[in-house]
């Protein structure tokens, strides 16, 4: 392999490191820094991803190392955050184990289409706990249980508004999905408490709605037959 196709690869071992460091950030209960190190996470996730396409060095064992970054990151801090902002309560602490269990099941379950999640997805869960947070609006736990049996039930949620090609790096949405966390990694968090409110309803909006996009094509596809 020639030096530039292992640039991704350092790329995702970098934001291995900030995930870790986040989630002792978060263990230690410097939980603000802790949420910083995650928008920035994400932010090199984007760029990591945008590298190996433009190098055309995408492999298995790259594309397994940043899913299990991911998991770090999106899935474990975030738990250990609700956990300790609802007190270390039985039912946050069972959604956490149920959560982080069923992130890495998702790892080994094999996905039949690209276009569309198969069950909700993860990061919906890192912006629900992290905007409830910012915005001091913590998300009741029925809630996150809830959400917890979506992400490993069969349901399909739309992956993208607009439809490009999988190895698509045109368009402003690369640069727009990269800079919005990092800019998010370094603001100030008190002025934008109803930014984070607004988008913790907008993404729970999309927990509850966002398979009906297929009902709908079902439907339409039963009325043409």
């Amino acid at each position: 392999m020639t030096r530039k196709s292992q640039i991704p690869n350092i790329v995702t071992i970098s934001n291995t490191f900030l995930a870790s460091f986040s989630l002792i950030c978060a263990y230690s209960g410097s939980t603000e820094l802790a949420i910083r190190l995650i928008f920035l996470s994400l932010s090199l996730d984007v760029l990591d991803g945008l590298l190996a396409r433009k190098l055309s060095s995408m492999t298995e064992e790259g594309e397994l190392l940043d899913r299990v970054t991911d998991r770090i990151y999106q899935v474990i801090v975030p738990s250990l955050i609700y956990v300790e902002a609802m007190s270390w309560s039985f039912i946050a602490e069972l959604y956490a184990a149920s959560i982080i269990t069923i992130a890495f099941w998702r790892l080994i379950r094999k996905v039949p289409a690209k276009d569309r999640f198969i069950g909700l997805p993860l990061f919906t869960h890192t912006f629900v706990i992290l905007c409830g947070y910012l915005s001091n609006n913590i998300p009741p736990v029925y809630l996150m249980v809830l959400m917890a049996a979506l992400s490993a039930a069969p349901v399909p949620y739309f992956r993208r508004l607009f439809k490009t090609k999988p190895d698509s790096t045109s368009g402003t949405f690369w640069q727009l999905r990269m800079a919005v966390p990092l800019l998010l990694s370094i603001v100030p968090y008190n002025p934008l408490q109803l930014f984070f409110h607004s988008l913790e309803i907008g993404i729970i909006f999309y927990v509850l709605l966002g398979w009906l996009p297929f009902i709908w094509q079902k439907s339409q596809a039963k009325t043409a037959a």
